[in-house]
Formats: C-alpha cells, sequence, structure tokens
C-alpha cells in the first residue's frame, strides 16, 4: 500500500546501521550529519555508531526510547535495514534507506546524490509511504508461549545438523496440512520474498500481497512445493521425532527449539513503514537487481 504524503514532518532523526570498515560509510553518515544540521534537523546515532565513528555534536539513539525520533535512517545493505526495521516496527516509526551493502532490495538512496534526494524527501515533502508487513515467531509448548520474535523477511526452522533432514507436520488453522521430511522449511514474507526464499525457489511476491510462502528446503520427495498461504491464517510446525531445531529469524537472530516444542507463525500487529522517493517503482528495482531485461524498443 503506497500513500502519497507531503504532511508528515521529520524534525528529529536518527542514523543507524552496522559499522563497517573503511572510510566509504563514515563519509556517507557525515554527509548525513551535516545535511541535517544545516536544515536544523536533530540528529540521533546508535552508540556503536557514534564511537567507531568519533561522532560529535551527536546524540545517542537507544531503541527503548523511540519518542525521541520521528524517522530512522539506514545506512547499509538489507541486513542492517533488516535489523533497524525489526526494531523500529515496533514503535511506528518510518524508515529511509541509503544503500551501502550489495544488492539493497529496501534501500533506495544512492549515496552519490544523497543531499538531493534527502532535499525532495525530507525538505520537500516529496515521498510515499508503503506498509511492509511483519510476522509473529513463536515457540509454544502445551500452548504455553516460550518466547516471540518478529521477522520481516522470513523465519527458517532447520535441524541443528548440517545437511541433515528432520521430520515434521504442518497445520493451518489447527487443521493438518501435510508432513514433510526436509532440510527445513523457510516462511517467507512478500520483502523476504527476494531475499532466501528466492535461493530457494519460492516465488517472488509483490511486497502488497497480503499473503505469506511456505518453502520446503530440500524436500524427500519432489510433490512437496512451495505454497502460498492468506496472512490472516497461522502456521503451526510440529516436530516428529526426538531431534532438536532451531528457527532463524532473518538469518540475524537464532533461536532454539526443543522436539516437544512448536513453532507458530501468523502476521504480526506491527507493520513497517517505508519511505519512497516517489519516483520509486517495485518493478524498476527488480530490474535492476536481478538483471531482468529493459524494454527492447
Amino acid at each position: 500500500m503506497f500513500i502519497l504524503s507531503s504532511r508528515m514532518k521529520f524534525s528529529k532523526v536518527a542514523i543507524l546501521g552496522l559499522p563497517r570498515k573503511g572510510n566509504s560509510v563514515k563519509q556517507t553518515i557525515v554527509r548525513l550529519i551535516s545535511f541535517f544540521k544545516q536544515n536544523n534537523i536533530e540528529v540521533f546515532a546508535e552508540p556503536k555508531m557514534i564511537n567507531v565513528y568519533h561522532l560529535r555534536d551527536v546524540q545517542p539513539f537507544v531503541a527503548s526510547a523511540p519518542d525521541k525520533v520521528d524517522l530512522g535512517v539506514v545506512v547499509g545493505g538489507d541486513g542492517s535495514m533488516l535489523g533497524a526495521c525489526r526494531d523500529l516496527a515496533k514503535y511506528n516509526i518510518p524508515v529511509l534507506g541509503i544503500n551501502r551493502g550489495h544488492l539493497g532490495f529496501l534501500t533506495d538512496l544512492k549515496p552519490n546524490r544523497i543531499e538531493e534526494d534527502l532535499t525532495r524527501v525530507i525538505l520537500e515533502g516529496k515521498f510515499t509511504v508503503e506498509k511492509r508487513n511483519l510476522i509473529d515467531i513463536l515457540i509454544t509448548e502445551d500452548d504455553i508461549v516460550l518466547e516471540k520474535h518478529q521477522a520481516l523477511n522470513e523465519a527458517v526452522i532447520h535441524p541443528k545438523k548440517i545437511a541433515h533432514m528432520f521430520e515434521f507436520e504442518i497445520y493451518v488453522d489447527d487443521q493438518f496440512m501435510n508432513s514433510e521430511k526436509a532440510d527445513g522449511m523457510i516462511i517467507s514474507t512478500p520483502t523476504g520474498s527476494t531475499a532466501y526464499a528466492l535461493s530457494a525457489g519460492g516465488p517472488i511476491m509483490c511486497p502488497d500481497i497480503k499473503a505469506f510462502c511456505l518453502i520446503p528446503m530440500f524436500p524427500h520427495t519432489l510433490n512437496n512445493r512451495p505454497i502460498v498461504i492468506y496472512e490472516k491464517h497461522v502456521i503451526t510446525i510440529d516436530f516428529l521425532g526426538d531431534e532438536s531445531s532451531e528457527v532463524a529469524i532473518d538469518g540475524q537472530v537464532t533461536v532454539n527449539v526443543a522436539p516437544h516444542q512448536k513453532v507458530v507463525i501468523k502476521r504480526s500487529q506491527n507493520s513497517l513503514s517505508l519511505i519512497h522517493p516517489t519516483d520509486y517503482s517495485y518493478y524498476a528495482v527488480l530490474r535492476e537487481k536481478l538483471g531482468w531485461g529493459a524494454k527492447l524498443f
């Protein structure tokens, strides 16, 4: 869902991302701070970023006190975006990405034209707001929730042993769907359909599709195929046997699951607000990042 907006004003901005070696990311951050200061915008940054890059005149941003900022600007790749987005989505803080990574499906702005793009987006209010859904991952035992996590891209359920199959059953709204023997299962959001799920043979889903996809990883039988399920359904993974497993959340957080526990996946009440320039096109991103062909004539 896209919303054209010029009424949102940003007076307090947090710069987020993972500090990296080299000067390219630091130079981008310094330019950001300079731009915001010149335009009387209060600047915050993550403490680790302040320490690594020796930033001055910047206030530390703490995720537990999100009311201090009204926009998060992430410098980095999709990995940096994932971590920041999971935190900021809880507090409905919109996010704008500047690509300093590799593919950059979620980061729109290019470093060589930061000031020009930020003038249009921040100062002139020429941007759209896109809502991206998250999923909740619950670890349960006897219907009691032991842990709860959120993912923007995917949850990957797999055995602890590498290259080792395990057996599990899948339920949709408590109705048995099927049993599988595979190396794992990916439960992907539309946002995550161009990430790990794509490598596993899953379909690309446009971000506005209200669904998520289940993709078996190296299934024992070839008739186990990816399936797209409406987002209001609740998915339960029940394990067979006595092997422990793990759930990888956006490839960044790993959760242990005992054999007698279950993994429940459902749509989160939180959603991410992504800020895009008005000329943003999802299909243009696919053409650029995946090497799709442009118009012939």
